[in-house]
């Protein structure tokens, strides 16, 4: 599972759900100012739901900077390119070269993951088996659109403010905290994710800062933070530099052809993520 986590990072830093532990600094030096916030949670859900329904089909490519450790301890570095496609709610495309072609992808019903030529892999579940293991897989693929800043919280959700951010708290019914979210209270916008294993197996940081207004009134972070940490220490880091976002228009037969999951016809080898939460290879 290690190996296909640090493939997903290499799709998108997000493909990590956010969540908590010791909040990272907001990527940018200047402290925030120290705006009030606001004043119940239930305000919060109204404002992050505007948001949600203001976000417009989006187009944007990518510089990203890979950093990780190997299993034998010694660190490896590399970048490269990606470009980006969104279509809310459930609609994703991610496209990167590296050692070849990577993609990732989602519609309403599926996701899927494929590298070509390294290691000539194809990767994909249903959602409803996605959901379920989201806890094993250390991400949902339906919340990679966290990386932008656009959040969902409910009632279950504690507001506190803390020098001039409003912290939303989400935790297990044991009272552990399992996630955490960092918004600016000055200008609303999300600037840390933080989420953890509740045994305290992993732990995922998501920044995002210097948020640029695309066309259509919706800011986004032109630059996003992704560190994955096992048992402690730091095992992935991932920044992404957007460039070029803006809104995404394509013919129907296009949008059809880009958001359905692709054959695996040409792939040496095929897994579908299973009930168990386990990648099962499938015969050919």
């Amino acid at each position: 599972m290690y190996r296909i986590g640090l493939i997903l990072l290499f799709s998108l830093c997000v493909l990590f759900q956010g969540g908590c532990r010791a909040p990272l600094p907001p990527i940018s030096d200047k402290p925030p100012l120290s705006c009030p916030g606001m004043g119940s949670m239930e305000e919060v859900i109204q404002t992050l739901a505007l948001k949600r329904a203001n976000l417009h089909p989006l187009k944007a490519s990518a510089r990203c900077y890979l950093e990780w450790v190997n299993p034998d301890g010694s660190s490896q570095k590399e970048s490269f390119d990606a470009q980006f496609r969104y279509v809310p709610p459930d609609c994703l495309f991610i496209r990167g070269d590296k050692f070849g072609e990577i993609r990732f992808g989602t519609n309403e019903e599926a996701f899927w993951m494929m590298v070509k030529p390294e290691i000539d892999t194809y990767w994909w579940g249903k959602r409803q088996a996605a959901e379920q293991c989201k806890e094993k897989l250390q991400f949902n693929p339906w919340n990679v659109i966290e990386a932008l800043g656009v959040v969902e919280v409910d009632s279950s959700w504690v507001l506190n403010w803390h020098n001039g951010y409003d912290v939303l708290t989400l935790t297990n019914p044991e009272g552990v905290i399992i996630k955490k979210i960092w918004i600016r209270a000055c200008d609303y916008q999300v600037v840390s994710i933080e989420s953890a294993d509740p045994e305290g197996g992993y732990l995922v940081q998501l920044n995002m800062d210097h948020y640029v207004p695309t066309e259509q009134g919706f800011s986004v972070p032109s630059v996003i933070e992704a560190r994955h940490l096992s048992q402690g220490r730091m095992d992935a880091l991932l920044r992404l530099e957007l460039r070029g976002v803006g809104l995404f228009e394509s013919p129907p037969d296009r949008l059809h052809r880009l958001f359905s999951r692709p054959s695996e016809e040409n792939y040496r080898t095929v897994y579908r993520l299973s009930p168990t939460c386990d990648f099962v290879l499938v015969g050919r």
